[in-house]
């Protein structure tokens, strides 16, 4: 069991790249950390989650997926960065 204690006053921030499928997905995500506690980031607001949902369709997905994720890493040093989709 994970201790409820772990998601007290995180925050996430998510970023979508592809299908109708990766937007669903990054919303069943968001409401599943929701529901354990973790409140979505203000613009601006530093993460202590980053969830990159990615596409890798083409070559040009790929590329922007790789974009994705050094901007949250960049933009969000101390956060713990989740990766998924096609690309992961």
């Amino acid at each position: 069991m994970i201790d409820p204690t772990i998601f007290e006053n995180k925050t996430a921030a998510y970023y979508t790249l592809g299908c109708k499928l990766n937007f669903a997905e990054t919303s069943a995500i968001g409401r599943q950390l929701m529901n354990a506690g973790v409140m979505r980031a203000r613009k601006g607001q530093k993460a202590d989650i980053c969830v990159i949902n990615t596409c890798s369709v083409t070559e040009l997905a790929d590329k922007k997926g790789r974009q994705a994720i050094r901007r949250m890493i960049h933009q969000h040093p101390d956060a713990f960065i989740v990766v998924t989709g096609c690309y992961a």
